[in-house]
């Protein structure tokens, strides 16, 4: 099969060329290929299928269909592969839900779904990473609060078995009874607020740990300027930021409106601005559609008493064109290494997959730009709001 008039997305430029596909790998990648058969693509961009790390499944309970659910829309808005949190219920820090998570997994029809494992299980005590992580889990997650002592044994792990490890950034008693961003909003609203400096702390302590045992950490979903000023100055760390924390802000909050109760929490408009000027910089490695989705039931409460999560699939990428690639913040080939090749490189599949390369595998979508430059940004997020975004899988 033949992929004629993209403008192919290479980690260097975008170009115009062909791309041969034969038996599910990239064959060739030149100017005027032929062949028997032919996809044309009509100047739409044809990027590596998107690729996401933390994800949750619905209301955060594994089950029967769940993961089912998340692997087809994720294929739907441009998703190769996402690697599902392993903070859900059951917990994914033992053989038994982890084979459960697996099976669920191979009987999906979309995007291919991996696991995180958790490295403290609910009781506290280490988890059998030795045995989850040969079973096939590709990497290590923890919440930053948890033991000093802890967090030095899962580094020794992560060193031991080549993986990545993946932080969660709080601190419990500093966030106390926050349920938002701490700031002018909260104080207008009567809620408790969570401030930056209880995530850019536990950022901090990371970081000095990670350096001293010679591990990599990726901060989930990091949510502040100055979390990735930490990560951008230790070669330990490695930033992951949402869509959401660089698009919004918290006044989407206002009037209590609990379809803008995400976690972190959404900050103030001049950490929004600050946060997208790292991003030019280049000092964020992975974006994330931070998809955590719940209920209608659960979401319709009182503020304090409403669940955390936002449906964050639905128009990822025409979101990301839209208000990060035409302002000038990121370009193309930027965009595909942050939302594909860099997470590719974080678990260890760049050696066939994440790139638009010459044997690479032909897991691929076709993106057009004409429908996503059409897009108004909303004041509140996306779960309650539907466009239609053109992102093709390439079969």
């Amino acid at each position: 099969m033949i992929i004629k008039n993209a403008k192919v997305v290479t980690p260097d430029a975008v170009l115009e060329l062909d791309v041969s596909v034969e038996n599910g790998k990239i064959a060739k990648i030149a100017e005027n290929l032929s062949g028997s058969e032919y996809i044309d693509a009509n100047g739409k961009y044809l990027l590596p299928a998107m690729i996401d790390i933390g994800l949750g499944v619905m209301d955060s309970k594994l089950r029967g269909g769940t993961i089912d659910k998340l692997s087809c829309k994720a294929k739907a808005n441009g998703f190769g592969t996402v690697v599902l949190s392993s903070f859900c219920t059951p917990s994914i820090d033992n053989e038994i839900t982890l084979e459960f998570a697996k099976s669920q997994a191979a009987l999906c029809n979309g995007a291919k779904v991996l696991n995180l494992i958790a490295g403290i299980k609910e009781d506290g005590k280490l988890s059998d990473i030795s045995i989850l992580l040969k079973e096939g889990a590709v990497g290590i997650e923890f919440e930053s609060s948890i033991d000093g002592n802890m967090i030095r044994r899962l580094m020794e792990y992560a060193s031991m078995y080549g993986v990545k490890l993946f932080c969660r950034a709080k601190d419990l008693a500093l966030q106390g009874e926050g349920v938002m961003n701490e700031g002018e909003v909260s104080s207008r609203l009567g809620l408790g607020g969570v401030p930056d400096v209880a995530e850019s702390s536990q950022v901090a302590r990371i970081g000095e740990l990670a350096e001293f045992y010679g591990v990599d950490v990726v901060i989930l979903a990091a949510s502040t300027p100055r979390t990735l000023k930490l990560c951008a100055q230790n070669p330990r760390l490695y930033a992951q930021a949402s869509i959401h924390h660089l698009l919004l802000n918290d006044e989407v909050c206002d009037n209590y409106n609990t379809s803008g109760k995400i976690w972190p929490p959404l900050r103030d408009e001049k950490s929004r601005i600050e946060m997208l000027e790292y991003l030019k910089n280049g000092d964020l490695e992975v974006l994330t559609s931070l998809h955590t989705p719940v209920s209608a039931s659960l979401k319709d409460a009182v503020f304090a008493e409403a669940a955390y999560g936002i449906d964050g699939l639905n128009s990822y990428l025409p979101l990301i064109y839209t208000y990060l690639v035409k302002p000038g913040y990121i370009d193309m080939p930027t965009l595909s290494k942050l939302t594909s090749g860099n997470y590719a490189k974080l678990i260890g599949l760049d050696s066939y997959k994440g790139f638009i390369k010459e044997g690479y595998d032909a897991d691929l979508i076709l993106f057009d730009p004409n429908v996503a430059s059409s897009i108004d940004l909303p004041r509140s997020p996306y779960n309650r709001w539907s466009i239609e975004g053109k992102v093709e899988p390439v079969k």
